[in-house]
């Protein structure tokens, strides 16, 4: 057993499969090399840091909600108006995905995630010297911003550095990063808002990102699919495969080729090309309505469970194993994306998240009951949420993929947008709160069907068989 075993290893090591990739013309196609090697420690680094950018953005969204009081104590903010504080963030989410994701397409992935950080990072900073409730506004519109830019940047360099058969599971496993940041601010929080102030929360949630943009500088390196499809010179692209693959000699190689590099149009209007476009539709509506019912559980679920006689404890304790079940969630759609059928994956997933979410509004006051609903929705939704990013990664090619991704989440937040203050209408209307969670869960039940009607441009058949859809 230990000879054969030391044979393969020779034999592994003698096999260069770029040699069988290379044509008689000297010219590589690095997204075939890629393809054929197995992932290794570079590319590992390059998705541990893109996680690290998901995870501040989890952090992020939990550390307004949990500094909220101590703000509204110090600056004399009604907490009615905190509505208006949420909405600044997720509407600077909503602009930097539209707009910082086509232009990681146009100027690189790399600069544009840099930027985003450093920029969420410096205005997370300045909200802790807010004075006024203007101020306030203001500094979190600009977070936002820096927020909704960086998500389809790593999201796009994560997807392009790794095999196609597994980068629906890599780009699940990096968003998992998302609730994990949840996890960590509400832990953070714990422990430095009682003894320094909601400033605290802050002055971390700030100086962290600025470290990892300073990371992200010197060690990530720019999308080698965007090099190609950009034409940035084989020198500066051998140097980047030569860091990825160290094992290999890129000297003799003439020309480096990526899938469809000569379409290098990063309009819009591509989404919709080449029978694009219900899919792109399709992934809008699903966005839409599965982040809508995302940021309603975080920021309305612990009022609705306290006017239902359920105290701030126990709803905290529900919210921390929603964030649990999200983690588990996320980190697993990518494998279950790669053994079954994708879009019955996040069909069941998502419809089971909103049944799990309606539940929540049946079953309260009995906190045990509800602990275990959001415990399932957080499993589940976090599958279905993880898994719709990862899909929305391999369905746009590689030319219009940030494009692809930064407006699909721009729909996302959109919905986040809109949801808080839907809850904040029905709420003063004097819905009850299993009516405002069945209505919410609903909206998450049109997602599921979008993502059972979704097809592949061009495809006969059913298209979603397998997560590698696009180069």
């Amino acid at each position: 057993m230990e000879a054969r075993t030391k044979k393969a290893e020779r034999a592994y090591e003698n096999f260069d499969p770029w040699e069988e990739i290379m044509n008689e013309a000297g010219a590589i196609d690095v997204a075939a090399l890629i393809d054929a090697e197995p992932i290794g420690a570079r590319q590992w680094a390059i998705i541990a840091l893109c996680a690290g950018v998901a995870l501040l953005d989890g952090m992020d969204v939990q550390s307004i909600g949990l500094a909220a009081a101590g703000i509204g104590a110090e600056l004399n903010i009604a907490p009615t108006s905190f509505g208006a504080v949420f909405s600044s963030a997720l509407a600077g989410l909503a602009l930097g995905a539209l707009f910082l994701g086509p232009l990681a397409d146009r100027v690189g992935r790399k600069r544009v995630l840099i930027g985003s950080t450093l920029m969420f990072g410096l205005f997370t900073l300045a909200t802790a010297s807010s004075q006024f409730f203007s101020q306030l506004l203001a500094y979190r519109f600009l977070t936002g911003i820096g927020l909704g830019g960086a998500m389809p940047s790593f999201i796009a360099l994560a997807s392009e550095y790794v095999p196609s058969p597994r980068r629906a599971a890599i780009v699940s496993l990096v968003w998992a990063g998302f609730p994990l940041g949840g996890v960590v601010s509400g832990l953070l929080g714990a422990h430095l808002i009682p003894t320094y102030g909601w400033h605290s929360i802050f002055w971390v949630g700030g100086l962290l990102p600025i470290a990892l943009a300073v990371a992200l500088a010197v060690l990530m390196p720019e999308s080698v699919a965007w090099l190609i499809n950009n034409r940035r010179g084989e020198q500066r692209i051998a140097s980047v495969m030569t860091w990825i693959f160290p094992r290999h000699n890129f000297g003799a190689v003439r020309e480096f080729l990526y899938s469809k590099a000569a379409d290098r149009s990063t309009s819009v209007s591509e989404l919709f090309s080449e029978g694009r476009g219900p899919g792109t539709i399709l992934f809008w509506i699903a966005f839409f309505f599965v982040f809508m019912i995302l940021v309603t559980n975080s920021a309305w679920t612990p009022l609705l469970l306290k006017s239902q006689d359920i105290p701030v404890q126990q709803s905290s304790l529900a919210m921390a194993v929603y964030n649990f079940g999200s983690i588990f969630g996320s980190a697993g759609a990518g494998y279950l994306m790669t053994r079954f059928r994708p879009k019955i994956v996040l069909a069941v997933s998502i419809i089971g998240g909103a049944v799990a979410y309606a539940a929540v509004g049946l079953i309260a006051p009995m906190f045990s009951g509800v602990f275990i609903a959001e415990a399932l929705f957080g499993l589940l939704m976090g599958c279905g949420s993880s898994g719709l990013i990862g899909l929305g990664a391999v369905y746009y090619p590689s030319t219009i993929r940030s494009t692809g991704v930064g407006w699909a989440t721009a729909a996302g937040r959109l919905g986040s947008f809109c949801g808080p203050l839907l809850i904040g209408f029905f709420v003063t209307a004097t819905f009850s709160p299993p009516a405002i969670f069945a209505i919410i869960a609903g909206g998450a039940c049109i997602s599921g069907l979008a993502c059972m009607i979704l097809r592949l441009p061009g495809s006969k058949t059913d298209p979603l068989g397998t997560p590698a859809l696009a180069d």
